[in-house]
């Protein structure tokens, strides 16, 4: 965790929900702001002698405020703050709306605390270094930058940092969408890593509070053996102000490409193994090649990032 305590702003009409979701991030360490009612956390938010927030999270389905009346009203107000939405509705129109208005994730409910636990902290990581980004780069018409690792020296969000840091400057997007962009890429490569070259499988996830961790003991296992240790992650990226391009490749065996399915309701209810899903709704072009050890990204300048720019 970032050497300060991250402040979480959380919402949700369920108690029982708030109770669970607030003892489990504080758990790890965070301070957890929770409120059953929107307009009352706003105002804490909005509050210039309230704490530094680093998230929000927030249910859909609560009378009065929704989740998508505060992911506006946060978004409006304090453009940079990533938002996470839970719901137990969830629905193919309710991710594409979220996405499209800045949200950063969404979780079906009945919850899996794991994977929400693990959005916070690359959320919180992430908001913290797009805030610590410098944005005096609107002169910049074009840039390639190449990178390579052993898999045991990535270091996953300074490598997001790297690759959302000129989008904004350079007109790709918004204060508001930037941390959904940073999501995408965060999930590119921890799929390089964890599932390319760690061959780690998504199966062996359990419980977050478990005395054992299959996953966790076997990701460590595997960076420490040089088989898997020392295989290549390779990130090229080629940005200017109409299109950026990033493709991460792989040192593992690749995958079966042609079980790639495109974004489905169906993909919304899995709680593991649904990063492929999110990379493919936030970018404008996704393919692997074809022996499924890389996956090419693409993101098209639109004329509401445009627009969006302006405006901020």
């Amino acid at each position: 965790m970032p050497n300060l305590p991250p402040h979480i702003l959380l919402i949700d009409d369920d108690t029982d929900v708030l109770g669970m979701v607030g003892e489990a991030l504080a758990h790890f360490g965070m301070k957890v702001h929770p409120f059953a009612e929107g307009r009352r956390a706003l105002r804490l938010l909005e509050d210039p002698d309230s704490p530094q927030f680093d998230l929000v999270i927030t249910d859909i389905n609560m009378d009065g405020m929704d989740g998508f009346d505060v992911i506006n009203r946060v978004k409006s107000t304090k453009p940079g703050l990533p938002v996470i939405l839970m719901t137990g509705q969830a629905t193919l129109d309710f991710a594409i709306r979220a996405m499209r208005m800045g949200a950063s994730n969404l979780f079906q409910k009945p919850l899996t605390i794991r994977e929400l636990v693990n959005s916070v902290f690359h959320l919180v990581e992430l908001h913290r270094e797009l805030s610590r980004t410098a944005v005096g780069l609107r002169g910049l018409m074009e840039e390639r930058r190449h990178f390579l690792f052993r898999a045991d020296e990535l270091d996953i969000p300074s490598m997001v940092g790297h690759m959302t840091d000129r989008l904004v400057p350079m007109g790709l997007a918004r204060p508001t969408n930037v941390d959904v962009i940073g999501m995408a890429f965060h999930e590119a490569l921890v799929n390089a890593l964890e599932h390319g070259c760690l061959e780690l499988d998504s199966s062996l996830k359990g419980d977050l509070f478990a005395e054992q961790d299959a996953f966790a003991a076997t990701l460590q296992a595997r960076l420490a053996d040089p088989r898997y240790a020392e295989r290549l992650i390779d990130v090229e990226m080629h940005v200017t102000p109409a299109r950026f391009e990033a493709t991460i490749t792989d040192g593992g065996p690749g995958f079966d490409t042609s079980t790639v399915s495109r974004f489905t309701e169906a993909s919304l209810g899995k709680q593991c193994g649904r990063g492929l899903a999110m990379i493919q709704l936030v970018m404008d072009e996704v393919s692997h090649n074809a022996k499924g050890n890389q996956i090419r990204l693409v993101l098209n300048r639109k004329d509401e990032v445009t627009r969006g720019r302006t405006e901020n």
